[in-house]
This record gives structure tokens, C-alpha cells and sequence, in this order.
């Protein structure tokens, strides 16, 4: 079961052609390990119930990628799923959207 995050201005937009990424449940696992202490990373902190809808805001697409890379630079992790989720993440704020979250 993967973790669909979903690129759109607002929610009742979402059709088959919004840009979508998948985080599959081991990169999501392995994301968390890392990203402690939790509170350190708040926007990170906001996925931290995988079964739960949330939604990144477009104003939260910049500092989740700064966390993103703090623990990449920090943490020395850098599976290809993360650096795919920072250009996913990086396209979705050039195009202005925000990204909602739905475990699948």
C-alpha cells in the first residue's frame, strides 16, 4: 500500500491528469526512522499518521523540502524515492498547487 501524495489547486479538482507520487509504506518507514526528533521537522510531522488525509499547503511545499534536504545533508539519507518526492514536491510549488495525501 502506497502513500499517494496529489498535486492540485484544491481537492475537487483532482481528476486522473493532476500529477500524482506514490511513497510506498518501506520509504515512508524509513523516512520516519530518520526523522527524529520528529519535532524537529513539523511539516514532516504533519505525515506522521499514515492512514490519515492531510494536506500540504502550497506555503508548506517550500519548508517540507528544506527538511527533506536537511535530512538528506544531516542524516546522510538518500534513497531515490526522496529525491523523487523533492522534485515532485519542487514542480507542484512552481505550478502553485498544494499536495493532499491519501493512503491507498
Amino acid at each position: 500500500m502506497a502513500l499517494d501524495f496529489i498535486a492540485s489547486s484544491n481537492q475537487k479538482e483532482i481528476d486522473e491528469n493532476s500529477p500524482i507520487f506514490s511513497l510506498e509504506k518501506f520509504d515512508y518507514d524509513e523516512l520516519f526512522n530518520k526523522a527524529k526528533p520528529l519535532n524537529q521537522y513539523s511539516i514532516i510531522k504533519k505525515l506522521d499518521d499514515y492512514y490519515a488525509d492531510t494536506i500540504i499547503l502550497y506555503g508548506e511545499i517550500q519548508p517540507l523540502i528544506k527538511e527533506l534536504e536537511n535530512l538528506i545533508k544531516i542524516k546522510k539519507f538518500q534513497p531515490q524515492s526522496i529525491i523523487d518526492f523533492i522534485n515532485f514536491l519542487k514542480e507542484s510549488f512552481n505550478d502553485g498547487l498544494n499536495i493532499y495525501i491519501n493512503s491507498d
